[in-house]
């Protein structure tokens, strides 16, 4: 949705199909486990610097976006490598990743839950010093673009907690940053109220970096 919106809003949009991505097959998905920040990431700057290279993108003009998986996507580009960012968009982002699966363990769910997202991530406690190295919220000192964190109030999958453990590290790094909280919106901004406040936000503060 949030990609289609853009597009039709004028903008260049580059989704790629980054590893650990789910419909290319078993091996494909796994080869994403615990490399949040690392290779699922590198996929996406290696796009992002084959466009630039043959023309398609503006280097100067280069906005990451996207939610859920995309929103931390979106925080460990701003982080990780802010020299190819003008601005960046996190909705529904994580940006703690030990703290993320703590919830899961701690919240109630089924230890299924917890066991999957171990597998994916890394145990926040076993593994809590290589998960915080990729954790955006612990190098908010790097970032170099105005960041707009997008969260709902109503989020079940997510907790709002992450984007606000985001703001206040950026704030404390004296970086750009503003927080969006959308009362009705769930995870996955299922109603049209929600889904219209969430591509008017984004909409706006593309307009006031990348220009029309």
């Amino acid at each position: 949705m949030l990609a289609q919106a853009i597009a039709n809003r004028g903008y260049l949009v580059f989704q790629p199909n980054f590893r650990g991505s789910g419909g290319y097959g078993r091996a494909f998905a796994e080869a994403g486990h615990r490399q949040w920040g690392r290779r699922m990431q590198d996929d996406i700057t290696d796009g992002v610097k084959a466009l630039i290279g043959d023309g398609s993108a503006d280097a100067s003009r280069i906005c990451i976006v996207g939610a859920s998986y995309g929103g931390y996507a979106a925080l460990a580009g701003g982080a990780f490598t802010p020299e190819l960012y003008k601005c960046v968009v996190s909705v529904a982002g994580i940006s703690d990743l030990p703290q993320s699966v703590c919830d899961e363990r701690y919240n109630g769910r089924e230890r299924s839950i917890f066991r999957y997202w171990v597998k994916r991530i890394g145990h926040p406690e076993d593994d809590e010093e290589e998960m915080e190295a990729w954790s955006p919220a612990k190098h908010a000192a790097k970032f170099a673009a105005p960041v707009w964190l997008i969260h709902g109030q109503r989020d079940r999958n997510v907790s709002s907690e992450q984007s606000v453990t985001m703001e206040r590290a950026l704030r404390r790094a004296g970086k750009t940053v503003t927080l969006v909280k959308i009362p009705r919106g769930g995870h996955n901004f299922d109603d049209p109220a929600s889904q219209l406040i969430l591509v008017s936000e984004i909409e706006k503060f593309l307009a006031l970096h990348l220009g029309q």
